[in-house]
């Protein structure tokens, strides 16, 4: 029997692609967060067994919300696996994926990435009652090509930005519902921006993925000009392909000026001591997450003006933002900034997260879809 709010008896399980704790990792848990308390308690997340292990930073916080998780053989879209000598591997894990989803019977399936969307056809074939991609990145025409005929299974799917969004076939956008990404205010008080005339200090915390801009990033502080102190966090992507960022910094001009930390659970103190977060991604952001950190935590930005970016930040008010793929258009804005800047941008930085990317207005418009989409499928409803 179903009740009231919530999901028949069956498991709700989460397909994730990761086992770290960056933008989607994050977001996987806001929405486990945001579930109503009876479907919360039935859900299972699935993490995939081919990555490295390293701090296993998402099911470790899993495990203090109480939320069941497995380490899981999954179908997982990975570049290694679309070479010849990788789709012997792939097929022997979709059936893998597929045994384990037939003995678990669940009535939700909810893939949180697109790395997942292998996965959909097999829950329509087995009859799940509802079947849910996340799309959390930005498709190029031949991705929607292809994905788009596995994501063809998915009853609904949860775009996180326009940019997302735009990017599906016409004729998936008609089931897409666009979902916001937001970032949890942790209540602490916020460190105002220093108004001492000190040099600027930026951060920047993401994957050393190779297209995430940390090059043309270093190359700045390897000129005439140096724009400031420079903090490096994050570390090498677990799959694909990643920049030695320690190696690059330790060459440009102004390596005294560059901190790397690397890896760390919590980057606020880190954006408290700074003045400025950079986001100089080479593609564009599907949203970027980071942004949201660092506007809660009263700090503008520099990012790259593409993709989810371009939803977020306005140009001049909370960030800087400067063409995609001139990294000497990264220079120029950041020459362009000072601390009167920086205290200005910041303070409009927190009015921006405070309309329009709290948690509270993201739990309201996924539970909004999810009632929407539970209450579609539910037998009772089916049967008045």
């Amino acid at each position: 029997m179903k009740a009231a709010g919530g999901t028949a008896q069956g498991k709700i399980v989460f397909l994730h692609s990761s086992n770290e704790m960056y933008g989607a990792d994050k977001i996987l848990l806001e929405v486990i967060r945001a579930l109503p308390d009876e479907d919360r308690s039935r859900c299972v997340v699935w993490l995939p067994d081919d990555v490295p292990t390293g701090q296993n930073s998402l099911s470790r916080a899993l495990d203090a919300m109480e939320v069941s998780n497995e380490i899981v053989p999954m179908a997982v879209l990975r570049r290694r696996y679309l070479k010849v000598s990788g789709l012997g591997p792939l097929v022997a894990r979709m059936s893998r994926t597929f045994i384990k989803l037939r003995a678990t019977r669940p009535d939700v399936v909810y893939c949180t990435t697109s790395a997942m969307v292998l996965c959909l056809p097999m829950a329509r074939l087995l009859r799940v009652k509802t079947i849910i991609l996340h799309m959390q990145e930005i498709w190029s025409p031949r991705e929607a090509g292809v994905l788009g005929l596995f994501a063809r299974a998915a009853r609904r799917i949860f775009c996180i930005s326009n940019a997302a969004k735009d990017s599906l076939p016409k004729q998936l956008k008609e089931r897409a519902d666009l979902l916001v990404n937001a970032h949890q205010d942790n209540k602490t008080t916020l460190v105002p921006v220093s108004v001492d005339p000190q040099p600027l200090r930026f951060v920047v915390a993401s994957r050393w993925n190779a297209w995430k801009g940390h090059t043309p990033l270093l190359a700045a502080w390897d000129t005439e000009f140096c724009p400031g102190e420079l903090v490096i966090m994050g570390g090498p992507p677990a799959v694909g392909t990643g920049v030695d960022v320690q190696s690059l910094a330790s060459r440009v001009r102004h390596s005294n000026r560059i901190t790397i930390v690397g890896e760390v659970d919590d980057i606020s103190p880190h954006i408290d001591a700074a003045d400025f977060l950079i986001l100089p991604s080479e593609q564009p952001e599907p949203f970027g997450l980071v942004l949201l950190e660092a506007f809660a935590r009263g700090r503008a930005v520099v990012a790259t003006a593409a993709g989810g970016v371009v939803d977020i930040v306005s140009d001049g008010v909370d960030g800087e933002l400067y063409p995609i793929g001139q990294p000497g258009a990264l220079i120029t804005s950041l020459k362009s900034l000072d601390r009167a800047a920086a205290v200005r941008m910041g303070a409009n930085a927190r009015t921006t997260y405070e309309k329009r990317f709290s948690i509270e207005a993201f739990r309201t418009r996924f539970q909004f879809l999810w009632a929407q989409e539970i209450v579609s499928v539910s037998p009772s409803r089916l049967n008045a």
